[in-house]
């Protein structure tokens, strides 16, 4: 029988983590959770299941370090989801499969919580370990902004005051619950910069998918005039579009001295929008936390990346299944990839 943490875990995860857990894989958990009591064979067994099989992303030693930000005494709100850190996210702003943890005090997420996996996590807490006198972070295809909202709540817990958050999000419902959790966790959307459009590698427009279930459509991207790609990706999700403003990746770099964090998690544009402003990246950013979505994207990262001279602090690939029909292979992803790049021009290792 697979232990209580796992059928927390199972219960609490965002839909796209849970597709992710095939049957194959669910199996090898229970497995390794099984009772002392067991045959030689099957000891032996369980013994094989490790790193090539459950693949984390991280060390023990990492979860250390969400540990060391976990707040004390937080109390369960009505109609929020309250994090280790004592971060607010309105439920009505999810998808409505998150709705049941309204109410609840989330411990250390680790393997997980009910939006992303610890490996994320633990590389976003990183940005604000090495941050100095003030706290500078940027989120492309910002959702609801969870990531400004955590990088910024683990660097008050260090004594940092000074903080300026920056959220690039096209989609106009997620824009306004963007708006909505910087309220809900103290910060007010006029001491920073929310930008309701797309990023790309070049400023311009673009059509938004307009979802008709709003609430629990995630995962858009941008339809440029001539793409096949975003053709294959969006077609089969909707039909109606609203024109959006696109602005250029490596401007919006430019316009902090520095940063401590720059997230993406912009469905397949990823390698093509580093790419394009690496130059400003490098130059500019101690860390880069990417939600990657395919395996072509892992790989175009890695090169990217590795060849400016960072160093991948942490990694998980994307999860996906293979489906012949697809001409995307964003459109196959079961669970996002991430990667964690330190600059070592900025950072030194935690």
């Amino acid at each position: 029988m697979a232990s209580p943490a796992h059928h927390i875990w199972r219960n609490m995860i965002a839909p796209r983590l849970a597709r992710s857990l095939a049957p194959r894989v669910a199996t090898l958990l229970q497995t390794s959770n099984a009772a002392p009591a067991q045959t030689a064979t099957t000891a032996a067994t369980a013994d094989q299941v490790g790193s090539l099989q459950i693949y984390k992303g991280y060390a023990d030693s990492d979860v250390e370090i969400l540990k060391a930000f976990s707040q004390t005494g937080l109390h369960p709100q009505e109609h929020f989801i309250t994090d280790f850190l004592g971060g607010r996210t309105r439920t009505a702003s999810l998808y409505e499969s998150a709705g049941h943890l309204a109410g609840h005090v989330l411990g250390v997420p680790v393997p997980g919580d009910f939006h992303a996996e610890a490996v994320e996590w633990i590389g976003v807490i990183k940005t604000a370990l090495t941050a100095e006198r003030r706290y500078v972070a940027m989120e492309w295809g910002a959702g609801w902004g969870p990531w400004l909202i955590a990088g910024a709540l683990a660097a008050k817990k260090r004594g940092i005051s000074d903080i300026k958050l920056y959220g690039v999000e096209a989609d106009p419902h997620h824009f306004r619950a963007m708006t909505q959790h910087f309220i809900d966790n103290g910060f007010s959307p006029s001491d920073h910069v929310l930008l309701e459009a797309a990023i790309g590698a070049e400023a311009g427009t673009a059509e938004w998918p307009d979802e008709p279930d709003e609430r629990n459509q995630w995962g858009a991207r941008p339809l440029r005039e001539g793409s096949q790609q975003d053709t294959d990706y969006l077609l089969a999700r909707v039909d109606r579009f609203l024109k959006v403003d696109v602005l250029e990746a490596r401007e919006l770099v430019l316009r902090e001295p520095v940063w401590d964090m720059v997230h993406l998690d912009i469905q397949g544009w990823e390698g093509e929008v580093c790419r394009s402003c690496i130059d400003a990246l490098t130059e500019r950013v101690r860390w880069v936390v990417i939600g990657v979505h395919s395996r072509i994207q892992d790989a175009e990262l890695l090169v990217i990346f590795h060849g400016a001279g960072w160093i991948l602090e942490h990694e998980k690939p994307t999860r996906f299944t293979y489906q012949q029909a697809q001409n995307s292979f964003e459109s196959m992803v079961a669970a996002d990839g991430t990667q964690v790049w330190r600059n070592p021009r900025f950072a030194a290792s935690t």
